[in-house]
């Protein structure tokens, strides 16, 4: 009886010591020093820095695991302030309605301010947790013709929120996923389109701070304050918080660089466009975007659904000489501010793999094409930028009387696509075919994407397991029009800079963590994401490689008189199997692992080889000390 007891404890020990690495694992870090450290694993230990939350408020807390982070903590797209400005919908009139689109998903109420310092407007709402609200905001406040705006919006809450806007006008949609304050930069590029007839093709800054100096490198030409601005020129004014200034140019301004000494927003995009240019009809483009510092270098994109014309993509590069790789080529932008066009007219998905971090476009066709909404912009986030938690918010079902039809693509970490709910349901059980009998679910070597039709009004996504991190874009048609915004993503910084000490200069380096075989290793909790610079650099070399081609600012030129793209894509490229240059194989070896990881997998190894023969030692001993101390039986006379 005790030989059997000592048994079970010994192998209980076992048990508990395979477990054991599993907890410390997730636990350890380490920093530029080399030392690990412990960082915070229960919700609610840190604390948001000084300004981010209204005054005598708590301190956020998002329900799902994730507080609006610290200094050392990453931001995403869930804040608590916010500011910013709507763009001119189109012939610069005054739209018929603008909306904010706020979702709070944390297990408490919260409270919201919504703001307009210079048009005297201020409003409170509350919000019931896990629930939507949509704010009319006055049509007034949205910017008209180029110069200075008094529209600027001002939103606080005491919890994280998610806000989205949409600027409606009749025919003519797009909405936007809002940066909070917490992840503006001082480096921007704009995303826009050429803009149809009198239409404009524009860009808004808003300051956050006062005394703020703000650099424009136009690429189109362009008048500001009563001059005329040609490309090479540079534009500079100061700006105050609250302050917004439109620029608006009859050219495609993407690619235009706005700099400044502190932090400021900046809303893209068009009055109205047609995309591609000689397919009708034009509709309203906009998006938030985020600054340079938080681009990314690898990207999913999947077709839309409900759509057969296609789909538009823009890759933009920050930096000179930026190679990425999709569609079984090798593209290379040798200059920042330039982007390659890619017009896609059949429906499958793609991949996106750079050397240097770029920003990805996608854009809707025209509605001549397949009779089915018109154009709208959504930036597609990096698979570097995935977030974890949940998230809830708002598609935009109606304005006037369009009714939107509305969709989700989902994208997740490879094995985390059996753990994500959407409202309440697992994301796998989800079951909807497009009009081409195609259900567009699919594993890639490093993600996984799902799509799916939206319910009206509020949406959850949540993602329960631990280390899970996913995105999602929601876009809707109806007939004429269009709209479409991010959900959420991460805005973490994966541009750093680093001081040489030789020559006084500072060099920039990219600072993401390795992305390998779908694991994306766990250096700061809660991002999933490694804080250090790669152990090798990325190639410097600015000649292409044979093969390669060299990429412009304009639309691919492999195109026809009708736009469309000539010959297609490797039908192969969206697979895990795929053949990637050398450049790129840098960037998935082994020996990026981190050296916690390495020892973990070490120690699991040794554990494994040793725990067979010690239960075999222990169990000896127990019979040999049973065979020399047992109790001879009773003799019978």
């Amino acid at each position: 009886m005790y030989g059997l007891k000592i048994l079970y404890f010994v192998i209980l020990i076992q048990l508990v010591a395979r477990v054991l690495p599993f907890e410390t694992k997730h636990r350890l870090v380490r920093q530029s020093g080399g030392q690990p450290a412990v960082t915070p694993q229960t919700p609610g230990q840190g604390q948001p820095p000084k300004g981010n939350n209204p005054p005598d408020s708590q301190p956020p807390d998002s329900g799902y695991g994730s507080i609006m982070p610290d200094l050392e903590q990453p931001v995403d797209t869930r804040g608590t302030e916010f500011i910013f400005c709507f763009t001119s919908n189109v012939n610069n009139a005054q739209p018929r309605a603008l909306q904010l689109l706020i979702g709070a998903g944390g297990p408490l109420d919260t409270n919201v301010q919504i703001e307009m310092p210079k048009l005297k407007f201020l409003l409170h709402i509350l919000i019931s947790h896990g629930g939507t609200e949509i704010v009319d905001i006055p049509p007034i406040a949205a910017a008209s013709g180029t110069g200075p705006q008094n529209g600027t919006i001002w939103v606080r809450a005491n919890r994280p929120i998610t806000v989205h806007g949409v600027n409606s006008q009749i025919k003519s949609h797009d909405g936007f996923l809002a940066v909070p304050v917490l992840g503006l930069g001082l480096e921007y590029f704009a995303a826009s389109y050429a803009a149809s007839g009198l239409d404009r093709s524009q860009m808004i800054i808003t300051g956050t701070q006062d005394f703020t100096r703000v650099t424009i490198q136009p690429i189109q030409r362009l008048q500001y304050k009563g001059r005329w601005f040609n490309i090479g020129d540079t534009i500079l004014f100061t700006i105050n918080r609250f302050n917004s200034v439109q620029i608006q140019a009859e050219g495609d301004l993407t690619g235009t660089r706005i700099l400044s000494d502190k932090p400021v927003s900046v809303m893209s995009g068009t009055t109205c466009s047609l995309v591609p240019q000689q397919l009708n009809r034009c509709d309203h483009l906009v998006e938030h975007v985020p600054p340079v510092a938080t681009w990314g270098k690898k990207f999913s994109v999947l077709p839309l659904l409900n759509r057969t014309s296609g789909t538009v993509l823009r890759v933009l590069a920050a930096r000179p000489n930026t190679r990425f790789y999709t569609l079984g080529q090798v593209f290379v932008l040798q200059r920042g501010g330039l982007f390659r066009e890619f017009n896609q007219p059949v429906t499958f998905p793609m991949s996106i793999v750079s050397d240097r971090p770029v920003m990805v476009l996608q854009y809707a066709k025209g509605g001549a094409k397949d009779r089915t909404g018109d154009p709208f912009m959504t930036i597609i986030p990096p698979i570097e930028q995935y977030v974890a938690g949940g998230v809830t918010f708002s598609s935009f079902d109606q304005s006037g009387q369009d009714t939107f039809g509305s969709f989700a693509t989902i994208s997740v970490t490879s094995w985390d696509l059996f753990n994500m709910y959407l409202n309440n349901e697992a994301l796998i059980s989800h079951k909807y075919k497009t009009e081409q009998k195609q259900d567009w679910m699919r594993l890639m070597s490093f993600n996984a994407d799902y799509q799916m039709p939206l319910g009206k009004g509020a949406n959850t996504i949540v993602s329960p397991a631990p280390g899970s991190r996913f995105t999602a874009i929601a876009y809707g048609f109806t007939l004429g029009t269009s709209y479409a915004f991010p959900v959420v993503y991460g805005l973490r910084r994966t541009l750093c800079t680093e001081d040489n000490t030789a020559d006084q200069d500072k060099k920039e380096v990219d600072c993401t963590g390795p992305v390998v075989s779908g694991i994306v290793l766990a250096t700061n909790h809660g991002t999933g994401i490694g804080i250090q610079p790669p152990k090798r650099p990325p190639s410097q070399s600015n000649e292409p490689s044979q093969g390669d081609t060299p990429g412009w600012g304009n639309i691919n030129p492999s195109k026809g008189a009708d736009g469309e793209q000539k010959g297609g894509g490797d039908a192969g490229v969206f697979f895990p199997w795929y053949t990637i240059p050398p450049w790129m194989a840098e960037q998935f070896e082994d020996d990026e692992l981190e050296e916690e990881f390495v020892c973990y997998a070490t120690g699991l190894l040794v554990l494994a080889l040793i725990a067979p023969a010690t239960v075999i030692f222990f169990v000896m001993i127990i019979i040999i000390c049973g065979m020399m101390f047992r109790v001879p039986a009773p003799t019978k006379f």
